[in-house]
């Protein structure tokens, strides 16, 4: 988990994440799983788009800079996983949340 938020931009797979705990992928899965109730890539997929959220709510920067920064470089692909976890565009997001 440490590894893949550590560095959310990257592009994970889940032979390079299981190369780098020198563990086999299916084993990986298995204990990924019974720790976090996701496997590996549903995990990282969710902490990206908190993390963004996160930024949303306390920066100014660009939403597509935000989308670039988790690792969802491609806007649409940003916007429809944004859209798809909370339920909101992510301009929608920040405009509702972030009044006060």
């Amino acid at each position: 988990m440490r590894l893949m938020e550590s560095d959310p931009a990257h592009h994970w797979s889940l032979t390079e994440l299981a190369a780098e705990l020198h563990l086999a992928p299916g084993y990986l899965v298995r204990l990924f799983k019974s720790s976090t109730g996701l496997p590996p890539m549903a995990y990282l997929s969710r902490h990206r788009v908190e993390l963004a959220a996160d930024r949303l709510l306390h920066t100014d920067q660009l939403i597509s800079r935000i989308g670039e920064a988790v690792g969802w470089p491609d806007q649409n692909y940003f916007a429809r996983r944004f859209k798809s976890h909370y339920g909101l565009s992510a301009t929608t997001y920040r405009a509702r949340f972030t009044r006060a």
